[in-house]
């Protein structure tokens, strides 16, 4: 089609542009240059004639541009789309369909189900569990996804379901077989998923749920009274049905205000002829004074303690010595109350430690021991955990004018969460379910218990090692081994060329020397090592080690090198958070290259959300533009009719939460930015020459220097000393 052919022609100004575009990018514009087809269609064939796929298998206008991509992704990813290229088939169904052959899991007998079904069927697939019993008996999406989701953490969700539950009343089933509560006392139609929560929470949290299980109590009401509980209040006062959950949070908030506290401090006093009786202390002291020179008879007394209402702590001894002795005019006194004693706060009693240290002690030689640290607690199969003491209820106490004063009761603790554990029968005892690794999160309340892989060492002969869990070796990794866990990763021996990760930490006690081989020591936490030469090292949080030589360093936190002993030399490290060493570089200036802050794969980041939303503007604006055109061309009954009408304002629709998503992502990105700048490197001892700094996209070549701050501005970068 030559320009003047085009311009001529009926297309719109966006069915143009794409033509131009695929011009300009050098594709057959003749496949798809058709009035028939929407700007936003031309585009999903540009696109495959780009990647190189065979776009004659969805080159159809009665094909959207949703169906259209999910045919075109298909094919870029080699799966057969002749299960799923129909244009029967809604985009919703196939893009299902997709991700599951694209993962070995063919959908295509399940075409009746809605995609959401099916979308929940191809999870539950990939997470290996059995939902197909609920799909036949009809439960729908959301139901399904919380179904599945109890399956995958192992929850026996079975023998509580039944179809009237909604998804948000399943979750919370989930979430008490999580904490090990008792979910019978909930798991019933007559509550809703709110109500559900409220018992849920107050059995974690140990009450007695007894006070508010009837589900007359809106969710509102059972809120109120579990706030009472939970501060030991004695919630009878107004856990009834015939009080709104106002009217029960304005009580329970004057119980609170009231229930400590002792009384009036500022009683009047009570004279009764010369006697005067004053009570202080907030009522828990009365004091009489009499006139010098004077004395009373007991029913004198009697009958002024009688009208200042002081009934209770009499002391006997003092009147006796006011009736058997002239006053001297001083005050006396004459009644104490016994004060309120509150209870004791529910604790646990552990029986391991809860927090080992994980951090190597630095030698008398500089070096930093990382063979005698504790990094970590096990446990064996049955061994007793912890045990909690209940709270233990308040002492009421007495004023001296007999008003009861309601003592606190100790406030229970939420039941400990978690998995690997099992517990008595009373509850207040946790014993290891097996043999493995435990950690305690005390801000969570949770503990867990993971197993570990013990092996004695791992090499090309042994074989891989892919474990759910945690792996100790207990001596070497030799070169080429593999092993990947979702856990920690300890090897107590030496680590030559392999590749190691792990969802956790890495430890490697005597260090690793990557020479010889390909490798990558990958932690989604910590990485701490001996040493390290000649690896490619990448951890999320941090790094710590005695030396890196020649190695390739990536971490999202803090390279610490910082002992006496610590050395970064050779190689290329990016540390996006900051960097600590003693030492830098050395005196025959080897090539080192620091990157501190911004580098390139945040750059990477930020350009693929720029490019990811210049796409989807794009996309917006070619369909805002078509549904313009259906308004002109159409009136509203008509256009309203249109199934392609109506794909088009479902995917504006669709378009603009895409656009809120990333302009969420890109947020987070900004303030990503903003933290690493702020980035820093710490040199406690020498720099010396060599060493190429980035920091924040500002370069210096080094010269010699001692105990230095190095920072980027937006200009260049600051030395200061320390």
């Amino acid at each position: 089609m030559t320009r003047e052919e085009l311009l001529n022609s009926n297309f719109t100004e966006d069915q143009l542009a794409e033509i131009q575009a695929g011009i300009e990018d050098g594709v057959d514009v003749s496949l798809y240059a058709r009035e028939e087809l929407l700007a936003i269609q031309m585009r999903q064939i540009r696109l495959g004639l780009l990647s190189g796929v065979q776009v004659s298998r969805y080159n159809d206008a009665s094909l959207d541009w949703f169906q259209m991509e999910e045919i075109r992704i298909g094919l870029e990813n080699h799966i057969d789309v002749d299960k799923y290229a129909k244009a029967s088939i809604p985009y919703m169904k196939m893009r299902q369909i997709r991700k599951g052959l694209m993962v070995g899991i063919d959908l295509t007998s399940q075409l009746d189900r809605k995609p959401e079904i099916l979308r929940q069927i191809r999870k539950a697939a990939v997470a290996r569990v059995d939902i197909s019993k609920y799909v036949k008996e009809g439960y729908n999406a959301s139901q399904l996804a919380e179904i599945r989701k109890g399956l995958e953490k192992g929850l026996n969700i079975g023998e509580y379901l039944v179809i009237e539950f909604r998804g948000s009343s399943i979750e919370e089933i989930c979430r008490g077989l999580e904490s090990g509560v008792d979910v019978s006392i909930y798991a019933d139609e007559d509550y809703s998923w709110r109500q559900m929560r409220e018992i849920r929470i107050g059995l974690e949290s140990q009450l007695d749920v007894g006070k508010y299980i009837n589900p007359f109590f809106e969710w509102r009401q059972m809120r109120q009274i579990r706030l009472g509980l939970s501060i030991g209040l004695d919630v009878s006062s107004y856990a009834r049905l015939s009080f709104t959950h106002r009217e029960m949070e304005a009580r329970r908030k004057h119980l609170e205000s009231q229930a400590f506290n002792l009384g009036d401090e500022g009683a009047e006093g009570i004279a009764v002829g010369d006697i005067s009786i004053v009570i202080k202390d907030y009522g828990m002291t009365a004091v009489m004074t009499c006139p010098e020179g004077c004395r009373y008879t007991k029913d004198a007394i009697d009958a002024a303690m009688a009208e200042s209402n002081v009934v209770a702590g009499i002391d006997k001894g003092a009147i006796n010595r006011v009736i058997n002795t002239a006053s001297k005019g001083q005050e006396i006194v004459i009644a104490t109350g016994t004060p309120p004693v509150a209870g004791e706060d529910g604790r646990y009693e552990f029986f391991f430690d809860t927090n080992p240290s994980r951090e190597p002690k630095e030698l008398d030689d500089g070096y930093l021991d990382f063979v005698n640290v504790d990094w970590y607690e096990t446990v064996e199969k049955d061994q007793r955990l912890a045990v909690y003491h209940p709270a233990t209820k308040g002492q009421d106490g007495k004023s001296v004018t007999g008003t009861i004063l309601n003592a606190r009761n100790g406030a229970e603790l939420k039941v400990l969460t978690g998995k690997g554990f099992t517990k008595s029968e009373d509850g207040n005892e946790y014993f290891a379910e097996f043999s493995g690794i435990i950690e305690y999160n005390e801000l969570r309340g949770t503990i867990n218990i993971s197993e570990t892989l013990v092996v004695d060492e791992v090499n090309n002969a042994t074989g891989a090692v892919d474990f759910e869990g945690n792996v100790h070796v207990k001596k070497d990794v030799g070169i080429g081994a593999y092993i990947c866990a979702t856990g920690d990763v300890v090897v107590d021996g030496f680590v030559e060329a392999c590749f190691i990760e792990a969802g956790g930490n890495i430890i490697l006690k005597k260090g690793a020397n990557g020479k010889g081989g390909k490798n990558l020591i990958k932690a989604t936490g910590e990485i701490q090592g001996n040493f390290f030469e000649s690896m490619n090292i990448e951890a999320d949080v941090g790094i710590v080690a005695n030396y890196c030589l020649n190695c390739e360093i990536f971490t999202k936190g803090t390279l610490d090198l910082s002992s006496r002993k610590g050395l970064l030399l050779g190689g290329h490290t990016i540390a996006e958070e900051r960097i600590k060493a003693n030492n830098i570089g050395n005196r025959i200036a080897t090539p080192t290259l620091v990157v501190v802050g911004m580098n390139d794969r945040m750059r990477e980041i930020g350009k693929k959300i720029q490019v990811d939303a210049k796409t989807v503007r794009g996309e917006l604006k070619i369909l805002e533009n078509a549904c313009e055109q259906f308004k002109e061309k159409f009136s509203p009954e008509e256009r309203n009719s249109m199934e392609i009408y109506l794909k088009i304002e479902n995917a504006i629709y669709t378009k603009e939460l895409q656009l809120g998503e990333l302009k969420e992502k890109r947020q987070k990105y900004v303030d990503r930015i903003k933290e690493l700048m702020r980035a820093k490197v710490d040199i406690r001892n020498h720099l010396y020459e060599g060493v190429r700094f980035n920091i924040n996209g500002k370069f210096w070549d080094s010269e010699p220097n001692y105990n230095i701050t190095m920072t980027g501005s937006p200009n260049n970068i600051i030395i200061t000393k320390n």
